[in-house]
């Protein structure tokens, strides 16, 4: 079910009368029920995958409370991991092992396994290890439920796609629900409404004219461009759309999210960038990876090294593809250079340049970096990157009237992106009368239905 189809709405409200009707002292009990059925829509034989990964870390922290010893503890915490990413490594990796990096050396062909992806096994996968990890830290007390530790794995709004939670920010809501009331919906219905116009209006619309781009033989130059600019402004309206609806949806049932993006192209540096971008994702390599390994606390060079592995594991985690693994080195290449200029003394009037460009460099940077993330192959990236120096312009002013509302589209959303922010949606409803709020609401789904013409693409990140 995705959040915009016609199917999940009559889910959610069947799911939400019962949210008013059942006591708050059983409401773990209908968000495990019903996050299931929610799961089980995609793929019923993989409905199982939730509750034996949420099994193993409970297996886990239950016994580092049993183990005593540093050294027990830690090959405890280690063993578990390894239980909770097995699966994810399984489904996810081994026809790459297989198929890109042995294949080519041993001459093999052909697929190992041809099972399908879970949803959501990567996300469900940081969120066990964030428990597991933070409950071996002492961050999180340990001694939970077994169901609200469940309940806290499958909630359905952060289940398929984030944000990727730490413990200590969704049990507590858990634990201590808020009364069920239809006071307060204006908030939470205008946060989903802009995740849904993002999608529909925006991001599955864009993709359309992304798509032939990419799944042409012959590229222009013309097409070059709205291919790459277009999908900056795909993924970014496709994921933090996806975000914005899962926020929505959560505060409808009491439970407040962490936002999963902050204007990310509005950045001023690659660094900054990642603060603000997928937040829940870079916080999580931060503080289970990056740290871990050093930091940057053992010199220069091992913090080169340290970011390097973080953000190419990281690009990895996107994808099983050389394409995925070249994108998240290359990020990690930028990132490490921006710290050099920060530090190197004789780069000081390059740190002097004023923000506006900084934004621009990084916007591009961020950008001509979507083409490995999204093409099929490192060939089909080149060959993107290169029509824009050979594919040539004869056609620029038929392109442009073909694609007028796609390119109209890219413009308004680089035009309002830095106006995305929850705190001024919140103000601007509350500072609204309902007599204007509610029409424009529904006038704002009327045109989100309208331009989809009722149906909605698969989001972007239920492949990761």
């Amino acid at each position: 079910m995705l959040f915009s189809s016609p199917a999940f709405f009559v889910f959610f409200l069947v799911y939400f009368v019962f949210h008013l009707l059942v006591p708050r002292r059983h409401r773990i009990f209908l968000i495990i029920c019903g996050s299931t059925v929610f799961y089980a829509w995609w793929r019923l034989e993989y409905a199982w995958l939730p509750y034996l990964l949420m099994a193993i870390a409970y297996g886990g922290v239950v016994g580092l409370e049993r183990v005593s010893g540093r050294t027990a503890r830690k090959a405890l915490v280690i063993a578990t991991i390894f239980a909770l990413f097995l699966p994810l490594a399984v489904f996810k990796y081994t026809n790459f092992l297989y198929g890109q990096v042995l294949a080519p050396l041993f001459d093999w062909h052909g697929t190992l396994l041809e099972l399908p992806l879970p949803l959501g096994i990567s996300f469900v996968t940081f969120t066990l290890t964030a428990f597991v990890v933070d409950s071996y830290r002492g961050k999180f007390p340990a001694g939970q439920r077994a169901s609200t530790v469940l309940a806290y794995v499958l909630f359905f709004p952060h289940l398929i796609a984030g944000p990727i939670l730490r413990p200590a920010e969704l049990i507590p809501q858990l634990e201590r629900p808020r009364g069920a009331t239809l006071r307060h919906l204006a908030v939470p219905l205008a946060i989903f409404t802009t995740g849904l116009v993002k999608k529909l209006v925006f991001a599955d619309q864009i993709a359309q004219a992304v798509d032939i781009v990419y799944g042409s033989s012959g590229v222009s130059a013309p097409s070059a461009l709205l291919a790459i600019y277009g999908f900056g402004a795909q993924i970014y309206c496709d994921f933090s759309g996806y975000t914005d609806m899962a926020i929505g949806l959560a505060l409808l049932l009491g439970v407040r999210l962490p936002n999963n993006f902050s204007r990310p192209y509005a950045a001023g540096s690659l660094v900054e960038f990642w603060r603000r971008w997928h937040m829940t994702l870079s916080f999580w390599l931060r503080d289970y990876l990056y740290f871990p390994l050093g930091g940057n606390r053992h010199g220069r060079l091992r913090q080169v090294r340290n970011i390097l592995i973080t953000m190419t594991l990281g690009g990895l985690w996107h994808g099983a593809a050389w394409t995925f693994v070249l994108w998240g080195a290359l990020h990690g290449v930028g990132v490490t250079a921006v710290h050099f200029l920060r530090q190197a003394p004789m780069l000081a009037a390059a740190r002097a340049m004023p923000r506006w460009l900084g934004v621009v460099l990084t916007f591009h940077f961020v950008t001509f970096a979507w083409v490995l993330f999204r093409a099929p192959s490192l060939s089909k990236a080149a060959g993107i990157v290169a029509a824009l120096y050979t594919g040539g312009w004869d056609d620029a002013a038929a392109f442009a009237t073909h694609n007028a509302f796609v390119l109209a589209l890219i413009g308004v959303f680089l035009a309002v992106h830095r106006f995305d922010d929850h705190q001024r949606i919140e103000a601007a409803v509350r500072r609204t009368r309902g007599e204007i709020l509610w029409p424009l609401l529904a006038l704002l789904w009327v045109l989100a239905i309208t331009v989809s013409q009722g149906s909605s693409a698969k989001f972007i990140y239920f492949d990761f």
